[in-house]
C-alpha cells in the first residue's frame, strides 16, 4: 500500500493506494471529513486492505478500532484544585474510574448515539452510514478486524421518499460530520484519526496529484 499526502485547499488530503484502487481522507469545505473509495468499477469490488505493510497507518487504524470498542469517547478530567492529600487523590481516582465505566455501559446497553449500530462486538465490525443524507438509503462503510484491517463500501438500494446519497460508477464517498453526526460522539474518533494521520512525518508527502 502507497500512501500520499497532498497539500489541499481546504488542508491536507490522505491517499490511501493499492494498485487501481485508491482512498481519499480529507476535511472538504463545510468543515467535515470524508472518506472516498475510488476503483474502476466499484459495483465489482469495493473493499480495501490496510495490512501491517504500512506499520504507522495499520497502528492508527487499530487505535481507531480499540477507541470505538472500548468506548473511549469519555473526556479527560482533571483533578479539582481542592484535593491536596494522596489519599484524596487516590479515593477521587477510584471514584472516577467507576463513574466512567458506569458511562460506557450506559452507552451499551441504552444503544446511546447509535452505538450499538456502529459497534458489533460479535462480528468485531465498525458499520458508519454516511452523515450524507438518511440512514436507509445513505452509503455504508464497514472496518473489519482480523489479522488486517478490511473496509469494505456499500451503496444501498434506492426507497422512494428519500434523497439518494452520491456515488458513481467509480467512487463511493463517507461523510462524518463535525456537528450532528448521528454517531456523535463517536465522530471526534475518526477526526482524531485524521489528525495524527496527517501528522505522520515518514516522508510521503505530494508524492502525485489526484
Amino acid at each position: 500500500m502507497e500512501v500520499i499526502k497532498q497539500d489541499g485547499e481546504f488542508g491536507f488530503k490522505i491517499i490511501l493506494e493499492n494498485g487501481n484502487k485508491y482512498i481519499t481522507i480529507s476535511i472538504e469545505g463545510n468543515g467535515d471529513l470524508y472518506w472516498s473509495f475510488h476503483s474502476d468499477d466499484v459495483t465489482k469490488d469495493s473493499s480495501f486492505v490496510i495490512t501491517k505493510d504500512n506499520y504507522e497507518v495499520y497502528k492508527l487504524f487499530e487505535q481507531l478500532f480499540d477507541d470505538i470498542s472500548n468506548i473511549n469517547i469519555i473526556d479527560d478530567f482533571h483533578i479539582p484544585f481542592y484535593i491536596e492529600t494522596e489519599e484524596e487523590k487516590r479515593e477521587y481516582l477510584e471514584d472516577l474510574k467507576e463513574k466512567i465505566e458506569t458511562e460506557k455501559e450506559r452507552y451499551r446497553l441504552y444503544n446511546c448515539s447509535n452505538y450499538n449500530n456502529l459497534f458489533d462486538k460479535d462480528s468485531n465490525v465498525i458499520t458508519w452510514h454516511s452523515d450524507e443524507t438518511a440512514y436507509e438509503v445513505s452509503n455504508v462503510l464497514r472496518i473489519c478486524k482480523g489479522d488486517s484491517f478490511k473496509l469494505e463500501f456499500y451503496v444501498q438500494p434506492y426507497v422512494d421518499g428519500y434523497d439518494r446519497d452520491f456515488s458513481s460508477l467509480h467512487y463511493i464517498p463517507i461523510r462524518f460530520r463535525n456537528s450532528g453526526s448521528s454517531y456523535a460522539p463517536f465522530n471526534r474518533l475518526f477526526m482524531i484519526m485524521y489528525r495524527n494521520m496527517k501528522d505522520l512525518d515518514n516522508g510521503f508527502m505530494l508524492k502525485k496529484s489526484r
